[in-house]
């Protein structure tokens, strides 16, 4: 009769989760991951000024006029720095390596 009480007993557990995996499964590790954040590369214009702000590396600077013709290419640097550009008003694309933005020049 005892037989019987242990396998009833054993089968209930491991149906439960009460068996020695189960009782590990509950434990978890915490791992801790630092993530550096990097600030995101911004455009202004400001009349016949474009602000570049935050790049991360030095690059060069294109510009397309929204035909697609490039209109304009100058090496730029990191960080945060202003630049001249003379062009007429209307819309262009800036390219600066993977960086693609749409600008408007009043």
């Amino acid at each position: 009769m005892i037989k019987f009480y242990l396998t009833t007993l054993f089968i209930l557990f491991f149906l439960f989760g009460f068996g020695l995996d189960g009782a590990f499964a509950q434990v978890q590790k915490q791992e801790v991951v630092m993530e550096e954040v990097v600030p995101e590369t911004t455009i202004k214009v400001s009349e016949n000024r474009l602000i570049i702000e935050n790049l991360p590396k030095d690059g060069v600077l294109e510009v397309f006029s929204i035909v697609g013709v490039k209109v304009y290419t100058r090496k730029v640097k990191a960080g945060t720095n202003e630049y001249q550009i003379d062009l007429p008003k209307g819309y262009y694309i800036v390219r600066i390596g993977e960086f693609v933005k749409k600008i408007l020049l009043k």
